[in-house]
């Protein structure tokens, strides 16, 4: 009944439409929808805040009234607005980056800290991202950052974000003890006489993250936003979803206050909790990822055979996520990169009773979906990849073995299985930067997307992981007016070109919010 009633009011909509010329028509394009009913176009008519015509440039011109401005777009490529599905905002913090080379060795690192630390105040925090191969160098340690910087603070990230390691100032300044237990979702790395090593993982990290973010001046988290904002719009971003460190409701109020034009949709990141929030959807970290062999195996790593990885909930407590999950309307996200909680997952979600292909259970990672594609289809949950992740083959194999790769990262066959499929970046937002690693899949490349499926995922995709479907994805009559015009034929160029892609022109509800070259 619902979707009958959507269907009479966009149609009643539409006929009101037809006498009542566009604000905005934009003609002579390469028009891709990623509507199946009407893959391409050439012209697009805007009324308000929705598309009210797509079709040949003669017949949308036909529609023009004497204030309807009128573009041609000279050949130029339009794709429905990006709508990227896993995002971080930046959210500020209280440390002086220490600048390393890309692939810094342990040498460099703590010679450009102990550079830092000469300039530095006593009581500075520094910190600095190193190389995943550093995560195993004997040369990291608590006592080697003690040893340079006594009284500043010390903070070591690597680019999954999901460990750091500390040395002892910082651990006194965030209040961890030799002796405290590992808190809820997380844990502290321990020498083999038990002392702390310094690493720290998952919510031992984010919960002080969260505390840094709360004391953060709300002016300064709106002036982070805006920027974040300018930025997607000039990609072609309209739409964003983010899994803030501060609580949902002050997002919600700070982007408010931020009024940008991006549309903004947030998920509670649980810190030490089980239960979700009741306003909105909630996501889990359920284990680690591979590149601090965090992520959690059902046969151990092929380069630490001693070592499998690390559930950061009991099945008991996964259990509990989806019993709450069945009997709330708001959506489930699970962090999820090794294979064994996805075994987990799905004998949960067999055990309890629900309708979830309609609940659309997130997943966000999902490495290993390729071992589960039965299970994918049959409950329909969300696979949310990220293509920047696949870009590390060599360590990859390292980690899992050859065999174990035949599975990993396997995006194509997802598809295939008609399992719903959501790009986010999770890394650097540039959208086209995205799609090339898509098209490239170097960790697994006959599972390597095309061009179109990879822009379909990063838009329809992406809107129906959010349940708006209705209403954004595509360049169809009666949906929002998101889209973006493009500086170069994104299903053409070379793979290399992809990433000196921009947009020339971002329409956000029916309004230009970026426009330059066109």
């Amino acid at each position: 009944m619902h979707c009958r009633i959507v269907v009479l009011l966009t149609s009643l909509w539409l006929a009101g439409c037809a006498t009542t010329a566009p604000d905005l028509v934009l003609t002579n394009g390469k028009v891709f929808t990623a509507d199946d009913a009407q893959p391409w176009a050439e012209a697009v008519a805007i009324r308000g805040e929705r598309i009210v015509r797509v079709g040949s440039s003669a017949d949308v011109r036909a529609l023009a009234g004497p204030q309807t401005e009128v573009l041609d777009l000279g050949g130029r490529v339009v794709v429905p607005g990006i709508n990227d599905a896993h995002v971080h905002v930046p959210w500020g913090g209280n440390s002086t980056r220490v600048e390393v080379p890309e692939r810094a060795t342990a040498e460099q690192v703590l010679v450009a800290i102990r550079t830092k630390v000469a300039e530095a105040a006593p009581g500075t925090w520094l910190s600095a991202e190193i190389a995943p191969e550093l995560l195993d160098d004997r040369r990291m340690t608590r006592e080697a950052l003690d040893g340079i910087a006594p009284q500043h603070p010390v903070s070591l990230d690597n680019l999954a974000g999901h460990t750091r390691l500390l040395n002892s100032a910082a651990l006194r300044q965030w209040n961890i003890r030799e002796m405290d237990p590992d808190p809820k979702g997380g844990r502290y790395g321990r020498t083999p006489d038990g002392r702390l090593s310094g690493w720290v993982y998952e919510h031992g990290l984010w919960m002080h993250d969260a505390e840094t973010a709360a004391a953060v001046a709300d002016e300064a988290l709106v002036a982070s936003m805006r920027g974040f904002a300018q930025e997607a719009l000039r990609f072609g971003i309209t739409s964003v979803q983010s899994m803030p460190v501060i609580p949902r409701e002050r997002a919600l109020r700070l982007e408010q206050q931020a009024a940008t034009p991006l549309r903004w949709r947030w998920m509670e990141l649980q810190i030490a909790r089980v239960e979700p929030q009741p306003d909105g959807p909630v996501k889990y970290v359920v284990d680690g990822t591979p590149i601090e062999r965090g992520a959690a195996l059902r046969a151990p790593w092929s380069d630490r055979q001693v070592d499998r990885g690390f559930m950061n909930y009991t099945d008991a407590e996964l259990r509990a996520m989806l019993e709450t999950a069945a009997r709330s309307e708001h959506q489930l996200l699970l962090h999820i990169s090794g294979d064994l909680p996805l075994a987990k997952l799905y004998a949960a979600m067999a055990a309890v009773p629900a309708d979830w292909p309609a609940k659309r259970v997130r997943i966000e990672h999902g490495d290993f979906m390729g071992d589960f594609l039965t299970e994918a289809a049959r409950f329909q949950t969300v696979h949310v990849i990220n293509p920047s992740h696949m870009m590390l083959p060599e360590l990859f194999v390292q980690r899992f073995g050859p065999e174990r790769m035949r599975t990993f990262a396997a995006a194509r066959s997802v598809l295939e299985r008609g399992i719903p499929l959501a790009i986010g970046s999770d890394g650097p937002i540039h959208p086209w930067l995205n799609v090339m690693f898509a098209g490239m899949n170097p960790a697994n490349p006959s599972e390597a997307l095309t061009r179109e499926q990879a822009v379909i995922a990063y838009t329809r995709g992406s809107a129906f992981a959010e349940g708006m479907e209705r209403e954004k994805g595509t360049i169809s009559a009666g949906k929002l007016a998101d889209l973006a015009v493009l500086s170069q034929d994104v299903f053409t160029v070379a793979p290399p070109q992809l990433p000196k892609t921009m947009s020339v022109l971002t329409v956000v509800g029916g309004k230009v919010v970026w426009r330059e070259g066109l």
